[in-house]
C-alpha cells in the first residue's frame, strides 16, 4: 500500500471535526428549544462584529423576563439579515433564565445549519472509510491469489 492512502486521512479527519462540532450546536439547540421559553423582545439596535472578512450586523434586542428582570443583548442572527429586522420591530426569542447568555431569536435555522453539518460530516469521514476498507479488500484478495499461485 502506498503512501497516498494517507491522503484518505484528510476527509476522514475533516469529516469527523465536523460532525462533533455541528453535533455539538445541534444538541446546544436541542436544549435550548427543551428548556427555553418563547418571549417577544424588541430590536432596538445593531452592532457589528467581524466573523469572516467582512463585517456583519447582529440585532441587539431588550426584554423583560417572567421575574421582571430586564436584559438587552446582541443576538446571532443566521435566519435573516439583521437589515430585515428594523429597530422598533417586535421579534421572538428563545430564552432561558438560568443561561440569559445563551438567548437566540426563535428560528430554525440554526437547527437546519446544524442537521446539514453532521450529515456532510458524516458522508466524509464514512465514505473515506468505507473507500479504505474496499481497498484493503481488495490488495487482500490480490494477496491470497498471489499466495494460491505460488504454493
Amino acid at each position: 500500500m502506498s503512501a497516498l492512502w494517507l491522503l484518505a486521512l484528510i476527509p476522514f479527519v475533516a469529516g469527523l471535526a465536523l460532525t462533533v462540532s455541528c453535533a455539538v450546536q445541534l444538541l446546544t439547540e436541542i436544549l435550548r428549544r427543551t428548556t427555553g421559553t418563547v418571549l417577544e423582545a424588541t430590536v432596538t439596535g445593531h452592532v457589528a462584529s467581524r466573523e469572516a472578512t467582512y463585517a456583519t450586523l447582529h440585532p441587539v434586542v431588550s426584554w423583560t423576563a417572567a421575574d421582571g428582570t430586564e436584559h438587552e443583548r446582541a443576538l446571532p442572527d443566521d435566519a435573516a439579515p439583521a437589515r430585515a429586522l428594523p429597530e422598533g420591530a417586535r421579534v421572538r426569542i428563545r430564552f432561558d433564565p438560568a443561561h440569559p447568555e445563551l438567548a437566540a431569536l426563535d428560528s430554525d435555522a440554526r437547527y437546519r445549519q446544524a442537521i446539514a453539518g453532521v450529515s456532510v460530516g458524516i458522508t466524509l469521514w464514512a465514505g473515506a472509510l468505507a473507500v479504505v476498507i474496499w481497498r484493503l479488500a481488495y490488495l487482500l484478495n490480490d494477496l491470497r491469489d498471489y499466495v494460491s499461485w505460488r504454493y
